[in-house]
């Protein structure tokens, strides 16, 4: 692998200038040192997974660095992350991390929101997550995390939920109530015919006169067409 230049950089990027590099995917490169990257000053996700990286060094001068994946590498021990005050996500799976000292470089990463050693089912983990105080000495390092391999914190405990459910046997239904109260349905003199019927009476006459004229208007084309056929 040639080395890590501003050049090869550029080249994997796209880019013509390196301050122009936001993003650098260089998984599975072969690179076996972080070198030049801090020329890339607008750096802000940076993917170095499945390569040969014994140390994580050389990150100085990124201030705007937000993530950076190194799974899959040498990496024995993770450095002081104070020259990366942005860094919220960092990937460090499948790597011989194997002590809990050789994790002291965690306390500088006071904007550290997603951390990761080994995937959620334990997959290519670090040997440090067997050790008993990992979990716990990692979240007194990191105390903004909001989720540690994968995991997120303070979720809802869904088999409490779900039990209190099931204890839910009974459910109180109010009593029906009538949308309309006796009053409201008598409709006094309205409910003889006679009533209905000098109610309806203007109606009735109007639709008379209608029909009435409707007819008339029949009668009238029905006697033109005659007098067209004739």
């Amino acid at each position: 692998m040639p080395p890590l230049t501003v050049e090869f950089i550029k080249h994997a990027t796209g880019e013509f200038d390196e301050e122009s590099v936001f993003q650098a995917i260089l998984s599975n490169r072969s690179i076996t040192r972080i070198e030049q990257l801090n020329k890339c000053c607008n750096l802000r996700w940076l993917d170095l997974s499945k390569n040969q990286i014994v140390r994580m060094e050389n990150l100085d001068g990124l201030s705007q660095l937000v993530s950076v994946d190194l799974s899959s590498n040498r990496i024995v021990k993770v450095t002081d992350l104070g020259a990366t005050p942005k860094l919220e996500r960092l990937m460090l799976k499948a790597n011989p991390i194997s002590k809990l000292q050789d994790l002291e470089g965690l306390k500088s990463g006071s904007a550290l929101r997603h951390l990761a050693f080994q995937n959620v089912d334990k997959s290519e983990s670090c040997p440090v997550c067997s050790v008993p105080e990992y979990q716990r000495l990692v979240r007194q390092h990191c105390p903004n995390l909001v989720a540690l391999d994968s995991k997120r914190f303070r979720l809802p405990d869904l088999d409490r939920e779900i039990k209190r459910l099931d204890e839910q046997t009974a459910v109180e239904v109010p009593d029906p109530q009538s949308w309309f109260s006796p009053e409201d349905l008598d409709l006094g003199d309205l409910q003889s015919p006679e009533a209905l019927d000098d109610a309806l009476k203007d109606h009735v006459q109007e639709f008379e006169a209608a029909m009435a004229e409707c007819k008339q208007v029949f009668r009238e084309a029905e006697e033109l067409l005659q007098l067209q056929a004739s």
